[in-house]
């Protein structure tokens, strides 16, 4: 397992195989709000495929980082995903990133962490800019991405849901 980055309350790793029951029950586990952020509105619960989708060993095309809770007795627990998947072409230097942290580690770090783990591995990969789509009444993802520090553009608002490109190929890699 390659470790990412190491915070003493979690850490970041790339996503495996023998991660989908536990991203399936990540997802499971999230808030009806926190899933309809997530997948706006799309998606009351997350399939077996879909979980296996996410955990796919396609580390070409895309890209899943989790999130993960240590406790004192080495047990770990999926408390943050991030995907990351080029969008074609790929010869664009774009790709769409979606994030998701669990209800009870919101505005611990996780997010950041999740995102700047996100950001480095994308730019390492040869991509420039970072594609999101959040539901506007989503002030803590938007202030997430207004707090990376790169140059940021918003698309015109629709159906309630903002586009937003974050410019990765200037910045400096996170220090996460």
């Amino acid at each position: 397992m390659t470790i990412v980055a190491r915070v003493s309350r979690f850490r970041v790793r790339a996503i495996g195989t023998d991660d989908r029951e536990a991203l399936a029950g990540f997802y499971a586990g999230l808030s009806p709000e926190s899933r309809h952020a997530r997948f706006h509105g799309a998606a009351a619960v997350v399939a077996p495929s879909v979980a296996a989708y996410f955990c796919g060993p396609d580390h070409d095309h895309r890209e899943g980082l989790v999130a993960e809770s240590v406790d004192a007795g080495g047990r770990t627990e999926i408390i943050g995903h991030v995907c990351v998947e080029p969008i074609e072409p790929v010869a664009s230097g774009v790709a769409e990133m979606a994030i998701a942290v669990a209800d009870s580690w919101q505005q611990r770090g996780v997010g950041r962490t999740l995102l700047a783990a996100a950001k480095d591995r994308a730019r390492a990969n040869g991509f420039e800019t970072l594609s999101a789509s959040m539901l506007c009444g989503n002030a803590a993802i938007l202030g997430l991405v207004r707090s990376t520090g790169c140059p940021i553009a918003y698309a015109p608002v629709a159906d309630g849901t903002v586009d937003v490109l974050i410019r990765i190929g200037d910045a400096l890699p996170s220090a996460a």
